[in-house]
C-alpha cells in the first residue's frame, strides 16, 4: 500500500504548539511507524463501521510492516531503505565499521561481551563526508551482502523536502492582519529534485504492509492540520530474502541485524539477554535514541515519553555452532522483514522492521598505525 501526501506532511516532534504569537511547528524529518498505524486503523476501521473508543483493542490488533520510502520511477515504485550507521564515509571512501579485538592492556565501558565497533586503523582520521540519509534499495542490499565491497557509492538521496509555511490571520472587513495571529510551520514535501538542471521533481510516497493484506485507497487525512494524502493500494511488495545470504549465515555463524524502522527493547538498546532469537549480540552500532510519545485512543491520554532505537543501528550477531541449517533457516526468515521489537503492541505498530547482512563473526585486528 501507497501513502502519497498531496500537501506537505506534518508529523510533530514533541515541543510545544500554542496558541502564542510567533510559535513554530516543527516536523520529523520522517514519519515514525506508529503515526502511519493510527491513520490505517482510524481509516479502516470508519470504513468498517466501527466507533471509537469503544473498538480500540480491535483495530490495534491490525499489525503494519513500514513504513519505508518509496520514489516513483519508469518502471515503478522503488525502495529505499535508512543508511545503515556501520558505513562511513571518509574522503571519497566508503568504510565499513566492524567490531574491533581491544588491544591487550586496554579496556572499554561497554557490557561484558560486547566488542567496541570502529574502524581498525587508527590513522584513519577526519570529518567524516556526507551519505545519503536513504539508499536505493539495489545498494543498500548490495552493502548487506558484501563485506566492505570495494570502490563502493551508495545512490541515494535525503529523503522528503522540509519545507515551512508562514500563515496569518485577516480580518475580512479590513483586510489587514489580526494581532498576535502569526505563526509557522514546517512540513516534509514529498518530492525531490536532483539538482538545479532537474526540472520535473520526482515523487516520494510511503509504503506500508498490512499484515493481513487489507489495503485502504482514497483521500483522507494524514498528520497534523489534516492534511490530504493518496492513499493506494499496491505498490512495491516486500523484498524477499537475497539468494546467498542463508549459505552466508551457515558458513560464518554470524550475520548482521540492520533495523530498518525504530525498535524498542526493553533493556535500551540492547534486547533481552542480549540476543535476538538466541543468536548473540557481540557489537553493535547504534546512532542516537528517537523520543517517542503519542496518544492513547483507548485511554484517551498521552502515551508515556519513550527511547527508540533510531533506524539504520546494526547489531552484530553470533549464532550458536549447534544450530542446524533448518534452524539457521528458520532464525533468517523470522529476522528478514520482520518487526523485532519486544513488546507485541510494538511489533503491531511497526517497530523493529529488520534486515539481514553477512558478517564473517571475526572481530578485526585493532591496528595501531
Amino acid at each position: 500500500m501507497l501513502i502519497e501526501p498531496r500537501d506537505p506532511l506534518i508529523v510533530r516532534d514533541g515541543r510545544p504548539f500554542t496558541n502564542s504569537p510567533g510559535a513554530r511547528a516543527h516536523s520529523l524529518a520522517f514519519p515514525l511507524p506508529q503515526t502511519l498505524a493510527g491513520a490505517y486503523r482510524a481509516r479502516r476501521g470508519m470504513e468498517e463501521g466501527l466507533s471509537f473508543p469503544q473498538d480500540a483493542d480491535r483495530v490495534r490488533e491490525w499489525g503494519l510492516k513500514g513504513p519505508l520510502l518509496a520514489e516513483e520511477a519508469e518502471t515503478g515504485w522503488r525502495l529505499l531503505a535508512p543508511r545503515p550507521l556501520d558505513a562511513l564515509k571518509l574522503g571519497e571512501r566508503v568504510y565499513a565499521l566492524r567490531p574491533l579485538e581491544v588491544p591487550e592492556g586496554a579496556g572499554t565501558n561497554l557490557p561484558q561481551g560486547l566488542f567496541p565497533v570502529g574502524l581498525p586503523k587508527t590513522g584513519l582520521k577526519g570529518k567524516p563526508s556526507p551519505l545519503p540519509a536513504f539508499w536505493y534499495w539495489e545498494d543498500w542490499q548490495r552493502w548487506l551482502l558484501e563485506e566492505a565491497p570495494e570502490g563502493f557509492q551508495p545512490k541515494g538521496h535525503g529523503g522528503p523536502t522540509i519545507e515551512v509555511r508562514t500563515h496569518v490571520s485577516l480580518r475580512p472587513e479590513a483586510g489587514t492582519a489580526r494581532e498576535g495571529a502569526l505563526f509557522q510551520t514546517s512540513g516534509l514535501e514529498f518530492a525531490y529534485r536532483r539538482g538545479e538542471g532537474d526540472g520535473r521533481p520526482h515523487r516520494l510516497a510511503l509504503a506500508l504492509w498490512p499484515e493481513d493484506g487489507v489495503e485502504v485507497e482514497g483521500i483522507h487525512p494524514l498528520g497534523g492540520e489534516r492534511r490530504l494524502a493518496y492513499w493506494r493500494r499496491g505498490g512495491p511488495p516486500l523484498p524477499p530474502m537475497p539468494s546467498g545470504l542463508l549459505e552466508a549465515l551457515w558458513e560464518h555463524r554470524a550475520a548482521r541485524i540492520v533495523l530498518l524502522t525504530p525498535a524498542f527493547f526493553r533493556k535500551g538498546y540492547l534486547p533481552e539477554k542480549d540476543a535476538f532469537l538466541g543468536a548473540q549480540v557481540v557489537g553493535a552500532a547504534v546512532g542516537r535514541p528517537v523520543v517517542v510519545s503519542g496518544w492513547d485512543l483507548k485511554k484517551g491520554r498521552p502515551k508515556p515519553t519513550r527511547r527508540a532505537v533510531p533506524p539504520g543501528s546494526v547489531y552484530f550477531v553470533r549464532l550458536p555452532g549447534e544450530w542446524s541449517r533448518e534452524e539457521v533457516r528458520a532464525f533468517a526468515e523470522k529476522v528478514w522483514l520482520q518487526n523485532l521489537s519486544e513488546e507485541e503492541t510494538d511489533r503491531k505498530d511497526g517497530f523493529g522492521l529488520a534486515a539481514l547482512g553477512v558478517w564473517s563473526g571475526k572481530p578485526w585486528r585493532w591496528e595501531e598505525v
